[in-house]
C-alpha cells in the first residue's frame, strides 16, 4: 500500500511540474529543475544530444550498409566532443559473424575490411585509449583500429599477429608465426611454422614492440639461478627435461646420448626492456630451440620453451630497444 502511495505521489508531482511549465517557460526547464531536486544535477541537453546523435549515426550506417546490424558500439572514443561508432553488419553463424565491420560518424560510414568471417569484435581500453579489436576467423589474425580527431586509423600491429591481448597498464602480448624450426630458411619452410609470443606496449595511442638486446653472453644468464641451472642442464644433456619430453618422448638411450652429444650449442641470449629474456640454442638434427624467462635484478623463472628461434623483434619498424649501458 505504501509503495502504491509513493508512486501515485510522484506521478502527481510530475503532472504538476509539467502543468506549471506550460505557463512558465516550457517543460524542459521545469523537468530539469525537478530532477535536480529529486536526484541531483543532470544535463538534459547533453543527454538528449547524445541520444539524438546515436540515432543520426545509426541512420547513416543504414544508408551505407547491408544486412542486419549485429554489433554496435557508440561513444566519443577520442574525447574530442564528437561521437562515432564501430559496427558489424551481416549475419551471425554458429562459430563466427559473416559480413562487414564499419566505422561510422554523422557524415559518412566506411568499411574497415571487406566482407569476411569474424569472431565477435570487442572494444579494448588501455592507457587511456580505446581500440576496436576484431579477430578474423580464416587467418586467425587480430585487426585493430583506433580513432583520433574523429577519424579512424588502422594500428601498426593490425593484421600482423594473432591473439593480441591486453595484459594490464599499457602492455600487450600477441602471437607471431614464422618459419624458424631451422637456421636454414629453405629447410625451415619445409616444416610447419612455429608460433611464439611477443610483447608490446602503448604510447600516445600507438603500439610499439619491446625489441631485444641480443648481445648478452652466458655470463649474463648465469646471474640468475634459473638461468645457470638451464645452462648446466643443456651442457649435460643437450635439451632440458621438458623439451626432451615434448619432442623426443619415446627416445631410447642411444638417441638421448646422441642428443646430448650433438645439441646444446648456444646461438643468442636476448633481453627485452620489460624483463623478458629469450635463450636461443641449437638442438640435434639441426633443430632450433628457445627458452623464455621472466627476470628481475635478482630472480628469474622459466615461462615458456619450445621449438624455433626468437627474433630480436617480430616487426622491426615498431620495435624499441633497451638503452645501452654506459661504460664505467
Amino acid at each position: 500500500m505504501l509503495k502504491k502511495t509513493v508512486i501515485l505521489a510522484l506521478a502527481m508531482v510530475l503532472a504538476l511540474a509539467f502543468a506549471l511549465s506550460a505557463c512558465s517557460g516550457g517543460w524542459r526547464e521545469s523537468y530539469e529543475s525537478f530532477l535536480d531536486d529529486l536526484v541531483g544535477k543532470v544535463d538534459v541537453n547533453e543527454q538528449l544530444e547524445e541520444t539524438n546523435m546515436e540515432e543520426v549515426i545509426r541512420e547513416k550506417l543504414e544508408e551505407y550498409s547491408e544486412g542486419q546490424t549485429i554489433w554496435f558500439h557508440f561513444d566519443d572514443f577520442d574525447g574530442d566532443g564528437t561521437f562515432e561508432a564501430f559496427a558489424f553488419c551481416g549475419k551471425a553463424g554458429a562459430e563466427y559473424l559473416e559480413g562487414v565491420i564499419w566505422f561510422v560518424n554523422e557524415n559518412y560510414a566506411a568499411e574497415l575490411k571487406e566482407s569476411g568471417k569474424w569472431i565477435n569484435p570487442e572494444m579494448v581500453t588501455a592507457d587511456g585509449t580505446t581500440f576496436m579489436f576484431a579477430e578474423n576467423y580464416d587467418d586467425g589474425l587480430t585487426y585493430v583500429f583506433g580513432i583520433e580527431n574523429s577519424k579512424v586509423y588502422e594500428t601498426a600491429v593490425s593484421g600482423m599477429f594473432s591473439d593480441l591481448e591486453h595484459t594490464g597498464g599499457s602492455d600487450f602480448t600477441a602471437n607471431f608465426t614464422s618459419y624458424d624450426y631451422y637456421e636454414d630458411e629453405e629447410l625451415a619452410k619445409q616444416e610447419e611454422p612455429s608460433t611464439k609470443q611477443y610483447w608490446f606496449y602503448l604510447e600516445n595511442g600507438e603500439f610499439y614492440e619491446y625489441g631485444a638486446d641480443d648481445t648478452l653472453r652466458r655470463a649474463d644468464l648465469r646471474k640468475y639461478e634459473a638461468g645457470s641451472d638451464v645452462i648446466d642442464t643443456i651442457y649435460s644433456q643437450g635439451l632440458t627435461d621438458e623439451l626432451l619430453e615434448m619432442y623426443y618422448p619415446d627416445a631410447d638411450e642411444e638417441t638421448l646420448d646422441y642428443i646430448a652429444e650433438e645439441a646444446g650449442y648456444f646461438h643468442s641470449i636476448m633481453l627485452r626492456e620489460n624483463g623478458i629474456l629469450n635463450l636461443n640454442f641449437y638442438g640435434a638434427y639441426d633443430d632450433c630451440f628457445y627458452i623464455t624467462f621472466r627476470v628481475t635484478e635478482t630472480t628469474s623463472e622459466i615461462i615458456d620453451c619450445g621449438r624455433g628461434f626468437y627474433l630480436p623483434a617480430a616487426v622491426e619498424a615498431i620495435a624499441t630497444y633497451p638503452p645501452e649501458e654506459e661504460a664505467e
